[in-house]
């Protein structure tokens, strides 16, 4: 039983420390190429998985997507998500950064903004 328990109590917490799953996606929008959601919001010290597609039919074959602050800077092929956990660093200032394509820069970037949780927040 105090087996059970156990098992019962690393499973709760392994499920309670799971990173937040943003998905982000190529889009059309016009004539341009957009990484959408274009603001995603997250906070110094919790733990992302970015789950990224391209999916886009026609043009490239693949994007990148970077977001330098985070030292990410991925190929992102058609139809092959990619995913990637990071953790936002606790002491990373506050504030917007682009989160682009470092192959096509006209491209249109999204915004990763980095704010102060809420105080009833679970960030870590």
């Amino acid at each position: 039983m105090k087996l059970l328990g156990l098992v019962l109590s690393l499973l709760t917490t392994a499920t309670l420390a799971a990173p937040r799953e943003i998905v982000i996606s190529t889009e059309k929008i016009g004539e341009s190429v957009h990484w959408v959601p274009q603001r995603v919001e997250v906070f110094p010290g919790e733990e992302i998985k970015f789950v990224i597609k391209h999916e886009l039919q026609g043009g490239f074959d693949f994007h990148g997507f970077f977001v330098p602050q985070l030292k990410i800077q991925k190929q992102v092929n058609r139809n092959k998500a990619e995913e990637l956990t990071v953790k936002i660093p606790k002491k990373m200032k506050l504030g917007e950064y682009p989160m682009g394509c470092h192959f096509h820069p006209k491209h249109v970037p999204a915004t990763l903004v980095v704010k102060t949780p809420a105080p009833d927040s679970k960030a870590n």
